[in-house]
């Protein structure tokens, strides 16, 4: 048993240990050994993150008697990527995970203690949540020996060189992405506790826990959207640079999955802001709550479960069943149980209001709500339609992006109308508002009919298409526009009230945040379509350029305003000149491992000591060791001498002759000084191939530098693209070229609109974080006086 499976067993231990506990405290109100329980949180949170730090350690010296660290990095990649390997898979996937929901618990359990029974079922689900990873862990470690991966293998046999990391890891956004969303996903699971206990203690009959929580649920809630959207964001713009699709989005199944949480997420930060014990959302503020973490275990069993394909499905195994299993635990706690209660108790609370109107501020929270709602359900559906489709019919079919795009713009853009009018209805009052809301409802159904050219159309259309597709991929993109206007005009008319009345600074700065995130909303949605239907794109071919002789002067590319002049073609291999140590052992490593290397085929490097020529063959001495290198044929062919440093590589042979403990078995073109070794010897991980380029619009230089693709032999030949992008305050021009046999096929496009999203999620994550810390009653910095006011009364509090 190695130092890791120790660390996880030991983890397992403390928090089932510890969950069991707080079990046992609440089912049976006794305090009894619930004294214990911080410190067995601690103690789960401190070794769930030593087996991480451990885990990263055993990357970053690239020690491949570790299955998985072997399956996931190679000595030839930098620093940052061997640390990436980590959670490249499925097992460093769920430690990482593991870990931050540990200390996600401890952080909960010092800052608000266990005050009582229902922080003790509570703290008890999170704690539950974290020995449920840690067992995950523990039937598929990430620290099995290399003996699991070659169960024939005789002990102590250690591979020289790694698998190698998935290619499209290889890149600095996807350093980031995965510890970014799975913080998002673990600070979810308090939220999930607190709302799963609410409906545990409603049908014990305890009385709810989400009034004395709802202040927690949102400071968690806040924290995990602000690091969701920022995970959504490095996933997009990963996508943009690594895959060559021109553009952020493409519904691929991942990214559709990771969208669904930030969607409902979206939805429940709505529904609890509004939230009131005895009044609005009673049921489904606490619901929603339970059910976003549900989602996002769904999304990550869409991604590691191997149930669907996407272009980054790089995580299958055995370890997805139990994610299916978790699917349906917190798919029970967290959706069936709040459905179960409502079913029972169906008065959600609804207050129509003293005056009897319908129309009111709460009743269009109600709709935002129903709108991201909808919008959570198209991307649902569209994502798990395929799989009921097969599971029914046993034909596997596929969601076009027009699905979602077309089911998804007219909630969209009512979502604005209804963000502008919900602004304006507080800055202009009731009548005023009405008329606004009207007249840019008009301008946006004559925007949709205004098609200055087949251009601005959504989206191109079939006769036999739907009736939904026809109406909505026939609108024109000039649509989005007054939805985006209202939106943008009533915030900004709303938030300089809110500010010029606020009394502290820590309301003016909130009310600066949620002006920020509607704003950038709205930019966000103006930004995305026009980013596609106004994207263009032309392509030119270059020949000759494998043996220099191209045209380098400018050609033009056809149906563009683009020349490209193509400059020179570069081939690499990479790694390039590697330390011997890398890929070959060396004699005292080979004499270390002994017979676990016999018959393998090794590389080995050492000082030339010995040289003895036979009729038939030679033997070279290493190190004066028992090492040596065997090589059939007379010494005429022997490209060595004596004191000259080698490396060889051929079968090794343990025990092989009397008087050697290992031979290898080479030969003359697998046997070269290490200064300059035979090409056959050092292993070739990447091929990168391009060309160098210069992109003109009209005189104008728009962008430089080598575009082609990057290929991965050992990994099966996959290839990434090596992009050219020149960011444009307007505009951004985007190169790809495919270089093959001699010929380049360079296509430049033209993308829109890039630098207003970039701009659009800067704006979101300054927002909320801005409302995150300086919400006078639920940020990280509070205004006490004004804690425990009632919402609606004090427009300090107020959202």
């Amino acid at each position: 048993m190695n130092v890791g499976t120790v660390l996880l067993g030991l983890a397992f231990g403390a928090s089932l240990s510890a969950a069991g506990l707080l079990g046992r405290a609440y089912v049976a109100d006794d305090d009894a050994y619930v004294a214990h329980v911080p410190k067995l949180t601690a103690a789960a949170a401190v070794l769930l993150v030593s087996a991480l730090l451990h885990l990263t350690y055993q990357f970053v010296t690239t020690d491949y008697s570790n299955a998985y660290v072997w399956e996931n990095t190679a000595s030839y990649l930098p620093l940052l990527y061997r640390v990436t390997g980590v959670y490249a898979a499925n097992e460093g996937s769920v430690l990482l995970w593991a870990a931050i929901v540990s200390v996600v618990a401890m952080i909960a359990g010092a800052v608000r203690g266990i005050p009582d029974r229902h922080a003790k079922l509570i703290h008890g689900l999170t704690l539950g949540l974290v020995a449920y990873f840690t067992g995950m862990l523990l039937a598929q470690s990430p620290f099995a020996s290399i003996r699991t991966a070659f169960p024939g293998a005789p002990p102590g046999f250690v591979p020289t060189s790694g698998q190698g990391l998935n290619p499209l890891l290889v890149d600095p956004y996807m350093a980031i992405h995965p510890p970014v969303m799975f913080t998002a996903y673990a600070l979810l699971a308090m939220p999930f506790a607190i709302g799963a206990a609410h409906f545990v203690s409603l049908f014990r009959g305890n009385g709810g826990v989400f009034p004395t929580w709802h202040g927690s649920v949102t400071r968690w809630l806040r924290l995990s959207w602000l690091f969701l959207t920022a995970a959504v964001a490095l996933g997009g713009l990963w996508s943009y640079t690594v895959l060559g699709w021109g553009g952020i989005w493409a519904w691929d199944p991942v990214e559709t999955a990771i969208l669904i949480p930030w969607l409902f997420l979206t939805a429940t930060l709505h529904a609890v802001s509004a939230y009131e014990p005895t009044g609005r959302y009673r049921v489904l503020a606490p619901a929603m709550t339970a059910t976003v973490f549900a989602l996002a275990v769904y999304t990550t069993s869409v991604v590691r479960s191997g149930v669907f394909r996407s272009v980054h499905s790089f995580a299958d195994g055995g370890i997805g069943a139990a994610f299916l299993l978790l699917m349906a635990l917190t798919a029970a706690l967290g959706v069936l149980a709040p459905v179960t209660y409502w079913l029972l108790q169906p008065d959600d609370g609804a207050d129509d209001g003293a005056d009897g109107r319908w129309l009111r501020r709460a009743n269009l929270v109600h709709l935002a709500v129903l709108g991201f709602g909808l919008l959570t359900f198209v991307s649902l559906w569209g994502l798990s339609f395929p799989l009921l489709r097969n599971a029914i019919t046993g034909l596997e079919v596929s969601v076009e992006a027009r699905y979602y795009n077309l089911w998804s713009y007219p909630l969209v853009l009512g979502l604005l109308l209804l963000l502008g009018f919900y602004m304006d209805y507080e800055a202009a009052g009731r009548t005023r508002a009405l008329a606004g809301l009207g007249a840019f409802t008009v301008a946006t159904l004559v925007g949709a009919f205004v098609a200055p050219t087949e251009m601005w159309q959504l989206a191109s259309t079939r006769p036999d298409d739907a009736v939904v597709y026809r109406l909505v991929g026939s609108a024109s993109a000039a649509s989005v526009l007054p939805p985006v206007a209202y939106a943008i005009l009533g915030t900004v008319k709303r938030t300089g009230g809110r500010i010029r009345t606020a009394a502290s600074r820590n309301a003016r700065l909130k009310q600066m945040g949620i002006s920020l995130i509607h704003v950038g909303a709205a930019l966000l949605v103006l930004s995305l379509p026009f980013m596609y239907v106004f994207a263009g794109q032309a392509s030119v071919m270059a020949t000759g350029v494998g043996d220099g002789s191209m045209d380098t002067s400018r050609q033009a590319v056809p149906g563009s305003d683009y020349s490209v002049r193509v400059l020179g073609h570069s081939r690499t291999e990479f790694p390039q000149d590697p330390a011997v140590g890398t890929h070959a052992l060396s004699t005292e490593q080979v004499v270390r491992r002994g017979s676990s290397l016999n018959g393998s085929v090794q590389t080995v490097h050492g000082r030339v000591t010995d040289v003895r020529e036979g009729p038939r063959a030679t033997v070279v001495q290493l190190d004066g060791s028992n090492v040596w290198i065997g090589l059939a044929g007379n010494g005429t062919t022997v490209p060595v001498t004596t004191g000259e440093r080698i490396v060889a590589r051929g079968r090794l042979m343990w025990d092989f002759v009397p008087s050697a403990d290992a031979v290898v078995l080479a030969g003359p073109k697998t046997v070269g000084p290490t200064a300059d070794p035979p090409e056959s010897v050092v292993p070739t991980r990447v091929v990168a191939e391009g060309v160098s380029l210069a992109v003109y619009e009209g005189d104008r230089l728009r962008a430089s530098g080598i575009a082609g693709q990057r290929r991965y032999p050992e990994q099966g030949g996959m290839q990434i693209r090596d992009v050219v992008i020149d960011r444009g305050l307007l505009a951004d021009t985007y190169v790809i070229a495919g270089v093959s046999d001699g010929t380049a096929s360079i296509t430049v496009k033209r993308i829109p609109f890039v630098t207003l999203m970039r701009l659009a999620i800067v704006s979101l994550l300054l927002g909320m974080s801005l409302v995150a810390l300086f919400d006078p009653r639920h940020g990280a910095v509070t205004d006490t006086a004004v804690r425990g006011t009632a919402r609606d009364a004090n427009p300090e509090v107020a959202d």
